[in-house]
């Protein structure tokens, strides 16, 4: 339900629409299809290439977006990946965004440098959740 609440504000701000239940259920089923297909592989491979599956990924979802969100895909894809890979929920998430933009409370920006986040989607990593 988290991942859902997330793709409907995203795609409702891209989208500039309301009801957008039928994007979010189509692409959140890719999502969840995807997922599958990874943890299926992973019992029968027992360890996957991550750089495999995070182009892979990027790849289902730009295609499943494309079509509702055309020129604003590429940006789409890449909030969804940081949001994933960051492991917050939405609130958590949103809270880093806003510092890491420099924006204060009150919404004004400060003088805080912007650096290129490169996301490292780690929910591809068949060791992530083990200590190694």
């Amino acid at each position: 339900m988290w991942l859902q609440s997330w793709l409907k504000r995203e795609l409702q701000a891209l989208m500039q629409e309301e009801d957008v239940d039928i994007v979010v259920h189509h692409i959140h089923g890719v999502i969840e299809s995807f997922w599958t297909r990874i943890e299926h592989t992973r019992v029968v491979l027992k360890k996957p290439a991550e750089a495999y599956w995070q182009d892979n990924f990027r790849i289902a979802i730009t295609e499943a977006a494309k079509p509702f969100l055309l020129a604003r895909t590429d940006r789409f894809v890449n909030e969804l990946e940081l949001f994933l890979a960051s492991g917050l929920n939405i609130e958590a998430y949103d809270a880093v965004y806003i510092q890491r933009l420099g924006w204060n409370t009150s919404g004004s920006i400060t003088t805080n440098p912007v650096h290129q986040i490169v996301p490292f989607l780690h929910i591809f990593d068949v060791g992530s959740d083990q200590d190694e």
